[in-house]
Formats: C-alpha cells, sequence, structure tokens
C-alpha cells in the first residue's frame, strides 16, 4: 500500500475481525482484503474522507471528512450504503469527531470530551460517557456479544 495519485492517506483501519481494511484519503475511501492482498472497493469523492469504520464485512460503513478538502463536516458522522452508493444516514455534533466505531447494534462517536453511544437500528442515542481531554479519540470495543467500552475517564492518571 502505497500514497498515489489519489492523494494522501488520512486514516488506516481494520475492520472488526481484521479480514479486511479500509483506508481514507484527500479524494475518497478504499477497502482492501487482507488474504489474498487485493483492493475491493474504490470510491473516489471530491474532498477528503479521515475516518474510514468498516462494519465486518457488509455494506454498511462510517465517514468522517478529513484532509485539506473534506468531503464531509469534521463534526459529522454519515452512515455510507456502499450497496446504494449513498449515505442513509448521519449523526451531528457541536465538536470535531475524533473516532468512530461500530458494532452490528451500537455505533459509538468520540469527541475530545464525551463519548456517544447510539442504537444502530434507529440511531437512538443510548449514552453520552463524560472523558477528559481526548485529543485523539482513544476508544475501544467488543466487536461482539456483550459491550464493553473502554476510554479514559474523567480524571488523570
Amino acid at each position: 500500500l502505497v500514497m498515489n495519485d489519489k492523494g494522501q492517506i488520512l486514516s488506516v483501519r481494520f475492520n472488526q475481525d481484521g479480514h479486511c481494511f479500509a483506508c481514507g484519503n484527500e479524494n475518497g475511501f478504499s477497502i482492501y482484503n487482507c488474504s489474498p492482498f487485493e483492493r475491493m472497493v474504490q470510491r473516489e469523492f471530491d474532498g477528503g474522507i479521515g475516518i474510514v469504520e468498516m462494519l465486518f464485512e457488509c455494506n454498511i460503513i462510517a465517514l468522517v471528512g478529513g484532509g485539506r478538502h473534506p468531503k464531509y463536516p469534521l463534526s459529522k458522522v454519515m452512515l455510507w450504503d456502499d450497496r446504494q452508493g449513498k449515505c442513509i444516514g448521519e449523526l451531528s455534533f457541536k465538536a470535531k469527531v475524533k473516532n468512530v466505531l461500530l458494532r452490528n447494534d451500537k455505533i459509538v462517536v468520540v469527541l475530545e470530551q464525551r463519548i456517544y453511544t447510539y442504537h444502530f437500528a434507529d440511531l437512538r442515542l443510548v449514552d453520552a460517557i463524560e472523558t477528559c481531554d481526548n485529543p485523539k479519540g482513544l476508544c475501544s470495543i467488543t466487536p461482539k456479544d456483550n459491550l464493553i467500552l473502554v476510554c479514559p475517564d474523567t480524571t488523570k492518571g
């Protein structure tokens, strides 16, 4: 995987089972199969994608704008249906989205000082968790079974 005429790579992330990974760049995103290594999807947009989060190997992908000319606002999570080739939902915030995590039943959105959890099916808010300053969007969740979310606490140390 090398930088090419599609522009600077802005993010690289594995899917939940490690069989694929997605790259966001200045002009869209690509999805690669790990074994055998091959590009499966390439979508070109008129702007950058800073976060690409896959849901296992299904057609639903969470996108957040990024780069010099973001396709979407940095404060929005766009739910992209790659089969339909369009956005099917969005979550808007007052601050920049630092991270997005997906499960079959939940969407987790990380801002610098708060983490929001939503039901995947209807985008209904489940919980809002306050954290200390988290500029890197540190957060992890279990991909299946009972939801376990790991994130910084409100106090450092």
